[in-house]
C-alpha cells in the first residue's frame, strides 16, 4: 500500500474487513448443534481452547460495549460494534458445544488471575484504566489492548487448529484466525490515522 494516502489505506482495510467478516459470518452458519447422526466430542485441547477462549470473547465485548459510550472516532464505535455481533454468536456456539460434550463452561483447574493478563487478555487495572477513559484517551486505550487482546486469541486458535481434534472448533479457530488478524490490521490503520 505504499504511496497511498492514510485515508485510503483505511478505506483499503475497512472493505477488507467487511468482506472477511461477511465470510466468516456465513461460515458460522452452523448452529452448533450436532446433526442427528453424529454426537459432539471433544478433545482436553478442544475443550480448553473453548473454556479459555469464552472469557477472552466475554472481556473483548465488555471493551466494546464501553467503545459504544465512550469512544470518540465513529470508525471505533463502528469496528467494535462488529467485535461484540461476531463474538457473541461465537459464544454461544462455544458455551453449546462444551454443554453438549459434557464439559463445562469454565475450566475448573483455571482461576480468574490465570485468565486477567493472558492470552492478551487485560489486567484489573488495564479494564479499570479503560473504564475511566473518553474520547480520544479511550481510542487510543481500546486500540492497543484490543490488538494485544486479537493477538492473544490468534495464538490460542493457531494451537487449536494444530494440535485439536474437533473438526468444527478447528474451523471455528480458523474463522477466528481470520477475523481477528483482519481486524488488528484495520485497528493499525485507525491507529496510524490518528498519529496523524
Amino acid at each position: 500500500m505504499k504511496g497511498m494516502s492514510m485515508w485510503k489505506k483505511f478505506a483499503v482495510v475497512a472493505s477488507s474487513l467487511v468482506l472477511v467478516l461477511g465470510t466468516a459470518a456465513c461460515n458460522r452458519g452452523d448452529d452448533g448443534k450436532p446433526d442427528a447422526s453424529e454426537t459432539m466430542t471433544l478433545s482436553d485441547t478442544d475443550a480448553k481452547f473453548l473454556q479459555m477462549m469464552l472469557p477472552h470473547h466475554e472481556q473483548a465485548i465488555e471493551m466494546a460495549e464501553l467503545a459504544s459510550e465512550q469512544a470518540d472516532a465513529k470508525k471505533v464505535k463502528v469496528l467494535a460494534l462488529g467485535i461484540k455481533k461476531l463474538q457473541t454468536i461465537e459464544i454461544e456456539k462455544m458455551k453449546s458445544w462444551l454443554s453438549q460434550a459434557g464439559y463445562p463452561s469454565v475450566d475448573p483447574d483455571a482461576d480468574h488471575s490465570m485468565h486477567m493478563g493472558s492470552g492478551g487478555m487485560l489486567t484489573d487495572d488495564q479494564m479499570t484504566k479503560l473504564r475511566n477513559a473518553q474520547g480520544k484517551a479511550f481510542d487510543a486505550l481500546f486500540l492497543s489492548g484490543m490488538i494485544a487482546h486479537h493477538r492473544g486469541a490468534v495464538v490460542m486458535a493457531q494451537n487449536e487448529v494444530e494440535n485439536g481434534s474437533n473438526k468444527k472448533v478447528q474451523a471455528l479457530a480458523a474463522a477466528v484466525i481470520v477475523t481477528q488478524k483482519a481486524e488488528i490490521a484495520a485497528m493499525r490503520a485507525m491507529q496510524e490515522l490518528s498519529n496523524n
